[in-house]
């Protein structure tokens, strides 16, 4: 076998799913790939690295999405690639936490791109960063809900209306941007 990025990528996307992020390690994905876990540092050079490829992968039809053209949509859709993965909006928190994420900088680009071009580019700027706050929140928030709840065998109230909230949050934030600062009221 060929040692790829892509096998370590889907080796780990394997262990993501059924075991979760926190026993993600290189060691255990060195250990389902049957290599030394020294093999996988001549791919990755680290595990932050390979949470970036994974969270690449997470992301790639968002952002290789030509049809999606709104905020309801794009933040939506990345809702939905985050809850596809159990952990997946934990590993793809960490993965845009790092400094020079260019997967956060397409991501948020995206969302900014799908804001009301009237806004001024800083604005747009913000409000992206926030639309994507909220998806990562609100997403890691579900997932961790629904996993206790998977494990205690017991239910959570709301739960079940966790997309229709999570649209009534976007539309809130998009509610926000559409004010202009000049014409808010200062009590």
């Amino acid at each position: 076998m060929q040692l790829t990025r892509t096998l370590i990528v889907a080796a780990a996307l394997d262990i993501l799913d059924s075991y979760g992020l926190a026993d993600m390690t290189m060691r255990r994905v060195a250990s389902q790939l049957e290599v030394a876990p020294g093999a996988l540092y001549w791919h990755f050079a680290n595990k932050q690295q390979l949470i970036s490829a994974i969270a690449d992968q997470i992301l790639v039809h968002v952002l290789n999405g030509d049809t999606l053209s709104t905020p309801e949509e794009i933040t939506e859709q990345l809702r939905t690639a985050l809850l596809l993965r159990r952990d997946g909006a934990e590993l793809v928190s960490a993965a845009l936490s790092m400094p020079d994420s260019q997967t956060r900088a397409d991501v948020e680009k995206l969302l900014a791109s799908s804001l009301d071009p009237a806004l001024d580019a800083d604005t747009r700027r913000i409000g992206a960063a926030t639309l994507l706050h909220f998806v990562l929140g609100a997403a890691a928030l579900e997932q961790s809900q629904r996993q206790f709840a998977f494990d205690t065998g017991t239910s959570i109230v709301g739960l079940d209306q966790a997309q229709e909230d999570f649209a009534r949050g976007v539309d809130l934030i998009l509610a926000g941007l559409s004010q202009r600062p000049d014409s808010a009221a200062v009590t």
